[in-house]
């Protein structure tokens, strides 16, 4: 399974825009055969930065959605749109456990 994080600070001034650029992009990204998951969140504690959490087979499956048309048009809008260029990181994770099975492991709960 690969896990992508991607901060995005967006412009407040440009707040509309980028509800409009994700409407455009999410319901097509969560479409995709590969996508396990797609999820965006907003920070609390610091308005207009949003994080991307996504779940994807392979970086093969990341990758062919990075090419997607949806993906580009949403990439390529960008520009006025962010303070900065996204950052993140994309992990490639080979073994998982459920919450509960971790907090047992750790000795955590009943």
């Amino acid at each position: 399974m690969v896990i992508l994080h991607a901060l995005a600070v967006i412009n407040p001034e440009a707040r509309q825009r980028w509800r409009a650029l994700l409407d455009a992009v999410t319901p097509p990204s969560r479409a995709e055969d590969a996508c396990q998951s797609y999820v965006l969140y907003e920070a609390v504690e610091t308005p207009n930065t949003f994080l991307f959490v996504e779940e994807w087979p392979s970086r093969h499956g990341l990758y062919a959605h990075f090419h997607s048309p949806h993906f580009t048009e949403f990439f390529s809008a960008l520009g006025d749109v962010l303070t900065r260029a996204p950052i993140g990181t994309v992990s490639e994770i080979d073994s998982t456990r459920t919450l509960d099975d971790a907090l047992a492991e750790a000795g955590i709960g009943g």
